[in-house]
């Protein structure tokens, strides 16, 4: 409730009093509990996060790492794409344009969960000591920025690209049988999943 509003209004026009009431909750609740504004803004926006993601990770769980990794990317690409989502990326840029000392925004919300999820894949889908030889966070970063944010970017901004499953799958598709010739991790048939996977 309180991240619908201060998507829609944005962060200055967004009141603790309108919050409280929405929430049917007063104001000294609100406080109780957040302290402030600004810690009510990164707790909604982490639920918020966290709301989304939930459905990704279920279904990261099961496939070979390829079918896996297009799994993934294609629910990121379509979840990067939704109108509530352009408007929690607002708010992350507000907060972070705010150089508030006590507020490590990159820290408290996970940015950028979409990378932790690949490194996450691209770790659990390694042989023993491979991948020690392969640096997973530059290269989760990679093919996240490859496989969601630039179709992302071609879609929103450069507008090369249509919105459509159609586009979408033949362009991840592609670039992930370009990241499998060069990965042998992503061309491994079965994957072992653990009892807490």
């Amino acid at each position: 409730m309180a991240l619908a509003q201060f998507v829609v209004s944005g962060v200055e026009e967004t009141g603790m009093d309108d919050i409280a009431a929405a929430a049917n909750v007063s104001k000294r609740t609100l406080y109780a509990r957040y302290g402030s504004k600004m810690d009510l803004l990164i707790a909604a926006m982490k639920h918020g996060i966290d709301h989304h993601l939930k459905p990704i990770v279920a279904t990261m769980r099961s496939g070979c790492p390829r079918e896996r990794l297009l799994r993934t990317v294609r629910k990121m690409l379509d979840l990067s794409l939704k109108p509530e989502i352009i408007g929690l990326e607002r708010l992350a840029y507000w907060v972070r344009d705010q150089k508030i000392n006590d507020v490590d925004l990159m820290k408290v919300l996970g940015i950028n969960p979409g990378i932790t999820l690949i490194q996450t894949l691209l770790q659990e889908a390694a042989e023993p000591g491979e991948a020690d030889l392969l640096d997973l966070p530059f290269l989760a970063a990679f093919i996240f920025d490859a496989l969601v944010t630039t179709p992302r970017q071609r879609i929103l901004v450069r507008e090369d690209m249509p919105d459509t499953p159609q586009a979408k799958s033949e362009y991840l598709e592609q670039a992930i049988d370009m990241f499998a010739r060069i990965l042998p991790v992503l061309n491994r048939q079965d994957m072992p999943l653990g009892d807490d996977r």
